[in-house]
């Protein structure tokens, strides 16, 4: 590899376990998906690992720089031919968010700090951008989960759709000063676009609060462009009993998430993560970072930035 790469296992008897023999890794992470994951196989060359231990826990590191820290989803310990591997499926603590719900019903003067320190306590690498901005209300509709809060607060606060930086550091705005960097022709492996219009809707009609069908409605001009006929009748919105355009905007954004986007992969890996800025020469200028992908083994290290275009797009 390219990249010097540091994992580090912890058991459930606080065991920490570091490898730097990484047999091969994938990893990945997106705006709209609330935790990176980790796909990984590493050596245990010297033979650490304690008898039918247990893992609780993965950090990862590239070039020293901490990019994913996340719970076990799977693992797997291995002695083959003399030679003992470890797989790990992982993903991101913050994936916990999905799987927590609120009590619905109406919350009023919502701060993602309280949001996150109010309600449940959660594992120590979960972290937030700190923000005491408050709006008046959010509404939790039942059966849904925390990270639904979390869009709703971010969308109402500042319309924008929240995103995890970092290990697991949660953020419901746009994150100042982001990085640039501009790869020549020279520097990156391939660089492209794409389209994927399969949820993309034409039209939103939206009841009103007493019942009554097609009181609100919002057309897509994409999806004209696109030659796309798809209507939707949907229920009143108790989030945005004030602004239920709002609701419809929202409904939108995330019927089209992503359907536009453009990329650039180089070999290696740099510092780069989500709402910093790239170019790829001669392709596209100044694209806020929507997804990263890493992949690694023998054959060296790959990393794919994404931009998307989109209702979200900065």
């Amino acid at each position: 590899m390219t990249a010097s790469a540091l994992a580090v296992l912890f058991t459930t008897d606080n065991d920490a376990l570091r490898f730097t023999n990484v047999y091969r890794f994938s990893f990945s992470k997106d705006k709209y998906t609330p935790y990176s994951q980790l796909d990984i196989t590493l050596v245990d060359k010297d033979g650490v690992v304690p008898l039918l231990c247990t893992f609780k826990r993965i950090t990862f590191m590239l070039n020293e720089k901490g990019i994913h820290d996340g719970l076990i989803d799977h693992a797997d310990f291995r002695t083959e031919n003399g030679v003992s591997t470890i797989h790990i499926s992982s993903r991101g603590f913050t994936s916990l968010l999905l799987g927590n719900q609120m009590v619905p019903g109406m919350h009023y003067d919502m701060s993602i700090n309280k949001l996150m320190e109010s309600y449940y306590e959660f594992p120590f690498p979960i972290r937030w951008k700190s923000d005491i901005t408050t709006c008046n209300y959010i509404y939790v509709k039942p059966h849904c989960s925390m990270w639904d809060s979390v869009i709703n607060l971010g969308y109402k606060l500042y319309g924008c759709y929240p995103y995890v930086r970092y290990p697991c550091e949660i953020n419901i705005s746009p994150h100042s000063e982001p990085k640039e960097r501009f790869f020549s022709k020279g520097e990156y492996l391939s660089a492209g676009w794409c389209t994927n219009a399969k949820n993309l809707l034409s039209d939103l009609h939206m009841q009103d609060i007493d019942g009554n069908y097609e009181v609100y409605n919002l057309h897509n001009d994409d999806a004209d462009d696109m030659l796309i006929v798809r209507h939707k009748q949907i229920s009143f919105d108790m989030q945005y009993l004030d602004e239920p355009e709002r609701s419809l905007e929202l409904t939108f954004g995330l019927s089209s998430k992503g359907w536009r986007s453009r990329y650039v992969t180089i070999s290696g890996f740099e510092d780069l993560d989500i709402y910093d800025l790239v170019s790829a020469e001669d392709v596209f200028e100044n694209s806020c970072i929507c997804a990263v992908d890493i992949t690694g083994s023998s054959g060296g290290v790959k990393t794919t930035y994404t931009a998307y275009l989109d209702n979200f797009t900065v």
